[in-house]
């Protein structure tokens, strides 16, 4: 299974987020505190700074290492600092059949769209579903479709959702996307009889928004025993507050969510000191917006 991060605030340094901290991304890439099992599929990160050419658009980097010898992730995130960054160590099975490839590694997004998407979890017997899916995505999305995985789908289909694709769009419009995504997901595994336990936890981000999802389909129910040894990594988890730092031997924020500028959400906390960080509830989705008032938004549930 994956590990995301997703982040909106102040500028950061990207390094601040990916390296430094007790639990940060990149360290979970063979110690992850919520998962028992390695994440070497890959890595791939958006970030979105002011005083970069054409602000709105992303700059992704993806790559197939195993994140933690990456010696270009290392050199860039010392470097470059960011308003908004959406982060992914991709898990897999143990298998053969697994491919390992960079149209698979996340996050997704399609080029001249500002959004992006992260997935943590897997649809049971995709395979079975991929073409009935077909029809629920935009024409002109289709034929961008270049990874062959589940998530590669979803993010089809929820920019396909999108009254706007383009943008802007609000927070409420991209948990409104995902509603219906995962509505058409539902529908599907219905016509074909599925009903294996399938974790659908996303961040999506474009910039200016910030959602993380944490839901499931039929939570518990296993005709084999799930790859990931537990249900731990299920988990979402958001810090709110500003000045995110090195502070008394801890990386956390400070103030709080009544004057926060700044917002964390990732699968697990990045910090030794969990006090501050809040899980996402089940079935639910944090939205959060950034504007010159700062960062606020609030925990919805999802209508699914």
């Amino acid at each position: 299974m994956c590990r995301m991060l997703g982040y909106l605030g102040a500028p950061v340094l990207l390094d601040d987020l990916l390296y430094a901290p007790d639990s940060s991304l990149l360290k979970q890439t063979v110690d992850a505190q919520m998962l028992s099992m390695l994440n070497l599929a890959g890595f791939g990160f958006a970030a979105w700074s002011d005083q970069w050419q054409g602000p709105d658009a992303p700059l992704c980097y993806r790559s197939t290492q195993v994140a933690v010898f990456d010696k270009n992730i290392q050199a860039m995130a010392k470097k470059l600092s960011a308003r908004a960054l959406v982060a992914h160590l991709r898990g897999v099975p143990y298998h053969a059949a697994t491919q390992v490839n960079l149209e698979n590694v996340h996050p997704f997004n399609f080029e001249g769209l500002p959004l992006v998407l992260a997935h943590n979890g897997d649809l049971a017997a995709f395979s079975q579903m991929r073409f009935d899916l077909v029809e629920h995505v935009r024409p002109e999305f289709r034929r961008l479709i270049m990874g062959s995985s589940d998530s590669a789908w979803l993010y089809a289909l929820v920019v396909s959702q999108l009254e706007s694709p383009a943008g802007p769009n609000t927070a409420e419009a991209l948990v409104r996307a995902v509603e219906r995504t995962l509505a058409i997901v539902r529908q599907v595994r219905e016509r074909h009889g599925i009903r294996r336990s399938s974790s659908v936890n996303l961040i999506l981000g474009d910039g200016r928004n910030l959602v993380a999802v944490r839901f499931t389909f039929d939570f518990g129910v296993f005709d084999v025993a799930p790859f990931q040894g537990g249900v731990e990594f299920l988990s979402a988890w958001y810090t709110l507050g500003r000045d995110y730092g090195l502070k008394d031997g801890e990386w956390k924020m400070v103030a709080g969510p009544e004057r926060a500028d700044s917002v964390i959400v990732a699968s697990e906390p990045l910090t030794r000191d969990v006090a501050t960080w809040v899980e996402v509830p089940e079935y639910s989705a944090l939205m959060m917006t950034r504007d010159e008032a700062g960062c606020h938004g609030r925990v919805v549930a999802l209508d699914v």
